[in-house]
């Protein structure tokens, strides 16, 4: 180890940042301190340091520091130089997903619901996050439909009357405030019901449209009562999903981990009024730190990232910067944060029932790798036998044709890594030298693209496959080859995957025959995930072209209609064909002349049909 006392004796007793980098002056290591002095001295004096922490100090060759006026700074910069340095010796938490959140814009004069990744202070009202975006959607679609909510993003009261009343409103799924003719004090009341729901105030909502269900029953109403009653049965359908979890109206995020083999699982349940609404698992590998040092850097990295702050954090040990952290936190939500660590009572229970699902998820992860390994161990052996290789295949390319008469024909390249899809070695072409449907004659041209990259500066494409699919049968396979040969690449063995008549993976096509597999195998599992995936990249590039090129024909050829107004008419309009002069002259950046030659376009369209 080096000797920086020399250093050590120049640094000073105030709050900041230290800097750990190795003899390449790559950063390992990033720690704060509440007094740097003594923080990095403990580095290069202590003995009994953990296993990790003994490794970084090997192979520190210098380090820096930045002085910062309080600790709480110390902690932000702390924060962004990880972020930005990702340093090895750092427990790292690379998840970078946002959670969806409902708003309700209670700001506006007949709010709306809608779903959103970022909360911010515009006066609006944020419940969440949900884990599930599609079970988000399907909430506010619910929601929407119950109390018949308006899902327009239109103006009021400026856009009343401007625009006919949407299909929502002709199938009674809208109350049509763009009619003019919605009491604003009464869909306020629908408003505050969807926030009571979301608040877990089921019980009071269902206890009110009970009294208006008997009293239309009184009434004599019964249609209103039936429409009542099925709004009733909807509520209690989506409160019912909900887990109650706590007899308080606790609103927290609650975290506990696991340990097992080097590997920890850190499980966050998070509790909205006193009911869990969803959980999540962050794994760290390798980290070989005290549980305290994982909690606090997983805690560190993600409220900072967080766009939502819980009022309280549960968690299951105390740590160092438990109290700094708190006051961060405070800040960016506005009001205090507190972080409990609970020694008895209902809130342990909590946490050790959070981490007994840590602990199982955890498990479930590793008998998941394991059946990878297996997984990925067969099917590569196996195509290593079927197709008679010398090596195993790690490296697996595949290529695809798809297009409709020669319009918009285009290929596409996935790539397989250790039986895995490798999403950076994928790309999409668009055939450019064939003018008719021509198979053969795409196959070749998107090959000698892909392989005149292997000496460019593109560290994915300037690597060389083990293997080479193709999508068809011996005509493709021998373009291919045909191709490789003209720009002398010669010990690339290529193959082709044959459909059956039903579109489904069939066999191998080689240059000396068809070869025949075994259906239960894991080599023919790997086969078509392989086709399946290289054949659903073609479609969705071939399909995107197609859109992208009937909207350009249909609005681009009319005068005055460029790429930005052609995007405006179709964000505003849903039908724009069939729009009127007027309510084209309501979308922004469309003069009157502009939207004139608009609907004269689609008039004379019509009449010539």
């Amino acid at each position: 180890m080096l000797d920086f006392s020399y250093k050590i004796k120049s640094l000073p007793e105030k709050s900041g940042v230290y800097i750990m980098k190795d003899k390449d002056g790559t950063v390992i290591y990033v720690g704060k301190a509440k007094i740097l002095k003594n923080r990095v001295k403990q580095y290069f004096t202590k003995q009994d340091h953990s296993p990790k922490v003994a490794a970084m100090v090997s192979n520190i060759s210098d380090f820096e520091y930045i002085i910062t006026d309080t600790e709480l700074e110390a902690l932000i910069l702390e924060c962004n130089l990880i972020k930005l340095h990702m340093p090895k010796y750092n427990i790292l938490l690379k998840d970078d997903k946002t959670y969806p959140f409902i708003k309700i814009t209670v700001n506006e004069m007949y709010p709306q619901i809608s779903i959103t990744r970022s909360v911010k202070k515009d006066g609006a009202r944020y419940f969440g996050p949900y884990l599930s975006a599609i079970a988000l959607r399907q909430l506010a679609d619910t929601l929407r439909d119950i109390f018949k909510l308006r899902s327009c993003n239109q103006k009021f009261p400026q856009d009343f009357g401007k625009k006919r009343p949407c299909l929502y409103y002709h199938i009674g799924k809208c109350c049509g405030v763009c009619t003019g003719n919605v009491d604003e004090n009464e869909y306020r009341k629908l408003i505050d019901d969807v926030c009571s729901f979301l608040n877990g105030n089921t019980e009071k909502l269902i206890s009110n449209l009970e009294e208006k269900m008997y009293e239309a029953s009184n009434n004599l109403d019964f249609e209103k009562a039936a429409f009542w009653r099925d709004k009733i049965e909807s509520i209690k359908s989506v409160s019912e999903k909900q887990k109650i979890t706590s007899t308080n109206d606790v609103n927290v995020d609650a975290i506990a981990m696991y340990s097992q083999n080097s590997t920890d699982c850190i499980q966050v349940f998070f509790i909205r009024n006193g009911k869990m609404i969803g959980r999540e698992n962050y794994f760290f590998e390798n980290s070989n730190a005290d549980k305290s040092e994982v909690l606090s850097s997983f805690i560190k990295q993600y409220y900072l990232e967080s766009s939502f702050i819980p009022n309280d954090l549960l968690i299951e040990c105390e740590f160092e910067d438990e109290r700094i952290i708190a006051d961060l936190l405070s800040s960016k939500k506005g009001r205090k944060v507190e972080i409990k660590c609970p020694k008895r009572g209902e809130n342990l229970k909590l946490i050790n029932m959070i981490k007994l699902n840590a602990k199982k998820e955890l498990q479930n992860r590793e008998l998941k790798i394991l059946k990878d390994i297996k997984f990925k161990n067969n099917a590569l052996v196996g195509l290593k036998n079927v197709l008679k290789l010398d090596e195993v295949p790690h490296r697996i390319e595949a290529f695809d044709i798809s297009g409709f008469m020669g319009e918009d024909l285009v290929a596409s390249m996935v790539t397989f890594v250790d039986a895995k899809p490798y999403k950076k070695g994928y790309k999409s072409y668009k055939i450019k030298s064939v003018d008719k449907n021509d198979d053969y004659a795409s196959m070749r041209e998107v090959i000698t693209r892909r392989f005149l990259r292997l000496k460019s500066d593109d560290s994915e494409f300037s690597k060389m496959p083990d293997l080479i699919f193709v999508d068809g049968g011996i005509g493709h396979v021998n373009c291919a080859i045909d191709a490789l040969n003209e720009l002398g690449i010669h010990n690339i063995n290529v193959y082709g995957i044959e459909k059956d008549d039903k579109h489904n993976t069939r066999a191998i096509a080689g240059p000396f025959g068809i070869i025949e597999m075994d259906k239960t195998s894991e080599c023919f599992m790997l086969l078509v995930n392989i086709q399946d995936e290289m054949h659903r990249r073609a479609i969705t590039h071939y399909r995107n072209l197609t859109e992208k090129r009937q909207k350009k024909s249909e609005l681009d050829g009319i005068k005055g209609v460029g790429e930005k107004k052609r995007n405006a008419l179709l964000k505003h309009l849903k039908n724009v064909e069939n729009s009127t002069i007027e309510e084209l002259e309501s979308v922004p950046g469309i003069d009157k002349k502009t939207a004139q030659n608009i609907y004269e376009y689609f008039r004379q369209k019509k009449i010539n049909k």
